[in-house]
Formats: structure tokens, sequence, C-alpha cells
């Protein structure tokens, strides 16, 4: 890398940090080019050379995130991979409540509301998005397939309009995963999706004592009703 790439690199991630300081304080949609430039003391023309545009810099920060998260989860998985299905699923699933805690800015800016008018390059989101949950999909293929765990009864009886669909990022890194493996995926992720939500925006605090054993002993429940 010459001088002036790592210029241009640490000038870039000096922006990104900047722009996670105004969503930690404002929310993801104080996003503001504008006034990343006047605190690193540039013109607002200048700062659009490194991104050209407010949308360009959001989706290289759900990017970033994207990455740091399938990264956390990759490693909890490897670190676990000798263990039983159901032991690996619980640590990456406590280790995605984990990032998601440490990473609050980051995690509402992927799975938080809509920033209004921004529309997400999908051509460049959707693969890293797809590598959050692979680790995931791996470990609960494995149960059914190599340990050869039962599939829960209901699955035989789910109606036409709720049948799952293969996104472009499903398709590209798990290709040929059982209909019901990404069906019990997309399961246990609106639960805990639900669950560190309201504990990101403080709701389940004054509901019970100790959000982490609640959350541990949702995902156990729900493993079980699974048949992990």
């Amino acid at each position: 890398m010459t001088r002036r790439e790592k210029f241009r690199q640490i000038t870039m991630d000096e922006i990104k940090s900047l722009a996670r300081l105004q969503m930690a304080e404002g929310g993801t949609a104080s996003l503001s080019l504008n006034a990343i430039a006047r605190q690193m003391g540039m013109s607002g023309p200048a700062l659009y050379r490194y991104f050209e545009s407010r949308d360009a810099l959001i989706t290289a920060l759900i990017v970033d995130a994207y990455q740091a998260l399938a990264a956390a989860l990759e490693e909890t998985a490897a670190r676990f991979g000798d263990q039983p299905a159901r032991e690996g699923l619980l640590q990456v699933l406590l280790s995605y409540r984990r990032w998601a805690l440490d990473h609050p800015v980051d995690f509402q800016l992927i799975f938080g509301n809509p920033i209004p008018g921004y529309q997400a390059e999908e051509a460049v989101t959707a693969p890293t998005a797809g590598k959050v949950f692979a680790p995931i999909l791996r470990i609960l293929e494995r149960a059914y397939r190599q340990e050869n765990r039962p599939y829960p009864d209901f699955l035989e009886n789910l109606p036409p309009q709720v049948q799952i669909r293969f996104s472009q990022s499903m398709q590209d890194f798990q290709p040929f995963l059982p209909d019901k493996v990404v069906y019990i995926g997309i399961v246990g992720w609106y639960h805990i999706h639900g669950m560190i939500m309201l504990e990101l925006f403080n709701h389940i605090q004054p509901l019970v004592s100790d959000p982490a054993a609640f959350y541990r002993f949702e995902i156990e429940r729900l493993m079980d009703l699974m048949n992990l």
C-alpha cells in the first residue's frame, strides 16, 4: 500500500468513526456528511472525494457491520465446532447478543428502522448479510442431517402463505440447504431479534431481573421445541 493509499484509508476510517458517533448521539437518520466534514476541518466537496454520497457512506458502514458480526459468529462457531450442534448453536446465539449490545449503533444500522431516503445497494450488502447467518445455518444443518435430529412436527403442515423464499444472499452462501432448515433459522432469528431489540431500547429491563438469563432460557426453550 502506497503512502497515498494509507492516508486515504486512514481518512476513510476517521469519517466512518465520526459517522458512528453521530448516529450514536442522534440516531441512524442523523448522519450528515457536511457535519463530518466540519469536524474534520474539511470542505464538503473534499469529503465527497472519499464517499461520493451519504448513501455510499451508509453502505460502507453497513458492510463493515455485517462483516464484524459475521466474524464474531464464525469465531465462536469455530471454537465450539467439536461440540454437539446444540451447544455450538447456543454459544453462537449468545455471541450474537453480546455483539449487538457491544455495538448497538452498528446493530441498529443493519437491523433497525430504515434510514429515510436510503436505498441499500443489495449487490454490495446482500453478500455480507449472508455471511452473518451462514454459521447458524451450518450448525442447524449439522443437527438435522448429521446428528439425525427429527424436524419438529409443525413443519409438516405449513400453510402456503408462510413458505420460505430464498434471497440472493442465501442462494450464494447456502444454495443446498433444505427448506426446513432455513425455516427453523428464520423462526429462531425472529425470536432472538425481538429480545435483543427490546433490550437495546431498555424495554425488557423493567420486566425481567436478568435479561441475559432470560435470553439464554428462551433460546434453550426454543431449541427444545425444535428438537435440538
